[in-house]
Protein backbone atom coordinates (compact mmCIF):
# COMPACT_ATOMS: atom_id res chain seq x y z
CA UNK A 1 0.00 0.00 0.00
CA UNK A 2 2.90 2.42 0.59
CA UNK A 3 3.75 2.54 -3.13
CA UNK A 4 0.67 4.72 -3.63
CA UNK A 5 2.51 7.55 -1.83
CA UNK A 6 5.98 7.14 -3.29
CA UNK A 7 5.49 9.95 -5.83
CA UNK A 8 2.96 12.32 -4.26
CA UNK A 9 1.58 15.19 -6.32
CA UNK A 10 2.69 18.75 -5.48
CA UNK A 11 1.21 19.76 -2.16
CA UNK A 12 1.15 16.19 -0.91
CA UNK A 13 4.84 16.40 -0.02
CA UNK A 14 4.34 19.38 2.28
CA UNK A 15 1.28 17.74 3.87
CA UNK A 16 3.23 14.52 4.49
CA UNK A 17 6.16 16.48 5.93
CA UNK A 18 3.87 18.46 8.28
CA UNK A 19 2.10 15.31 9.48
CA UNK A 20 5.40 13.49 10.02
CA UNK A 21 6.63 16.44 12.11
CA UNK A 22 3.44 16.48 14.17
CA UNK A 23 3.61 12.73 14.79
CA UNK A 24 7.32 12.97 15.72
CA UNK A 25 6.55 15.77 18.16
CA UNK A 26 3.71 13.77 19.68
CA UNK A 27 5.93 10.68 19.90
CA UNK A 28 8.63 12.67 21.72
CA UNK A 29 6.05 14.08 24.14
CA UNK A 30 4.60 10.63 24.84
CA UNK A 31 8.02 9.04 25.23
CA UNK A 32 9.08 11.64 27.81
CA UNK A 33 5.78 11.40 29.68
CA UNK A 34 5.93 7.61 29.93
CA UNK A 35 9.09 7.83 32.01
CA UNK A 36 7.40 10.12 34.53
CA UNK A 37 3.97 8.48 34.71
CA UNK A 38 3.90 4.82 35.69
CA UNK A 39 0.15 4.60 34.89
CA UNK A 40 0.72 5.59 31.28
CA UNK A 41 1.28 3.02 28.52
CA UNK A 42 2.94 4.64 25.51
CA UNK A 43 1.71 3.85 22.03
CA UNK A 44 3.86 1.30 20.19
CA UNK A 45 6.10 2.50 17.35
CA UNK A 46 3.81 0.97 14.74
CA UNK A 47 0.93 3.21 15.78
CA UNK A 48 2.77 6.18 14.23
CA UNK A 49 3.22 4.34 10.92
CA UNK A 50 -0.46 3.35 10.90
CA UNK A 51 -1.44 6.93 11.75
CA UNK A 52 0.68 8.34 8.92
CA UNK A 53 -0.90 5.88 6.49
CA UNK A 54 -4.43 6.77 7.65
CA UNK A 55 -3.78 10.51 7.63
CA UNK A 56 -2.54 10.28 4.05
CA UNK A 57 -5.64 8.29 3.09
CA UNK A 58 -7.87 10.87 4.77
CA UNK A 59 -6.08 13.73 3.03
CA UNK A 60 -6.30 11.99 -0.34
CA UNK A 61 -10.04 11.42 0.26
CA UNK A 62 -10.66 15.11 0.96
CA UNK A 63 -11.44 14.61 4.65
CA UNK A 64 -10.33 17.52 6.87
CA UNK A 65 -7.24 17.00 9.02
CA UNK A 66 -8.32 15.86 12.50
CA UNK A 67 -7.02 16.74 15.92
CA UNK A 68 -4.35 14.19 16.82
CA UNK A 69 -3.95 13.12 20.44
CA UNK A 70 -2.40 10.24 22.31
CA UNK A 71 -4.45 8.18 24.69
CA UNK A 72 -3.41 6.55 27.93
CA UNK A 73 -4.47 3.17 26.57
CA UNK A 74 -1.52 3.04 24.11
CA UNK A 75 -3.38 4.39 21.08
CA UNK A 76 -3.53 7.54 19.00
CA UNK A 77 -6.87 9.25 18.48
CA UNK A 78 -7.86 11.22 15.42
CA UNK A 79 -10.84 13.41 16.31
CA UNK A 80 -13.21 15.57 14.28
CA UNK A 81 -15.92 17.87 15.56
CA UNK A 82 -18.42 18.29 12.71
CA UNK A 83 -21.47 20.46 13.37
CA UNK A 84 -23.60 17.45 14.26
CA UNK A 85 -21.36 15.77 16.86
CA UNK A 86 -17.98 14.07 17.16
CA UNK A 87 -16.13 11.35 15.23
CA UNK A 88 -12.95 9.51 16.20
CA UNK A 89 -10.53 6.96 14.83
CA UNK A 90 -8.54 5.11 17.48
CA UNK A 91 -5.31 3.64 16.09
CA UNK A 92 -3.57 0.87 18.01
CA UNK A 93 -0.48 0.14 15.89
CA UNK A 94 -1.20 -3.53 15.28
CA UNK A 95 -3.40 -2.67 12.32
CA UNK A 96 -6.49 -2.29 14.49
CA UNK A 97 -8.60 0.83 14.02
CA UNK A 98 -11.86 1.71 15.77
CA UNK A 99 -14.19 4.23 14.15
CA UNK A 100 -16.75 5.88 16.39
CA UNK A 101 -19.22 8.64 15.56
CA UNK A 102 -21.79 10.19 17.87
CA UNK A 103 -24.05 12.53 15.96
CA UNK A 104 -27.10 14.47 17.08
CA UNK A 105 -30.36 12.52 16.87
CA UNK A 106 -28.64 9.35 15.64
CA UNK A 107 -27.48 6.12 17.23
CA UNK A 108 -23.74 5.98 17.82
CA UNK A 109 -21.89 4.26 15.00
CA UNK A 110 -18.88 2.13 15.97
CA UNK A 111 -16.89 -0.16 13.71
CA UNK A 112 -13.63 -2.02 14.34
CA UNK A 113 -11.45 -3.06 11.41
CA UNK A 114 -7.87 -3.71 10.43
CA UNK A 115 -5.97 -1.65 7.91
CA UNK A 116 -5.69 -4.70 5.67
CA UNK A 117 -9.49 -4.87 5.45
CA UNK A 118 -9.78 -2.52 2.48
CA UNK A 119 -13.57 -2.80 2.27
CA UNK A 120 -14.05 -1.64 5.88
CA UNK A 121 -11.42 1.07 5.42
CA UNK A 122 -13.24 2.41 2.35
CA UNK A 123 -16.56 2.24 4.23
CA UNK A 124 -15.02 4.29 7.04
CA UNK A 125 -13.74 6.90 4.57
CA UNK A 126 -17.22 7.15 3.02
CA UNK A 127 -18.77 7.65 6.48
CA UNK A 128 -16.27 10.37 7.34
CA UNK A 129 -16.82 12.12 4.00
CA UNK A 130 -20.57 12.25 4.70
CA UNK A 131 -19.93 14.11 7.94
CA UNK A 132 -18.36 17.03 6.09
CA UNK A 133 -20.78 17.53 3.21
Amino acid sequence: MQTFYENPPAGETSFRHAIKQELASLHKEVKNLSVEDSEFYPAPELVYNDALFLLEMLHHSGIPTPDIRWSEDDSLNLTWHPEAGVATLEIYGNGLVIYNACLEDERPDEVSFTLTDTISLQDCLVKLNRLFR
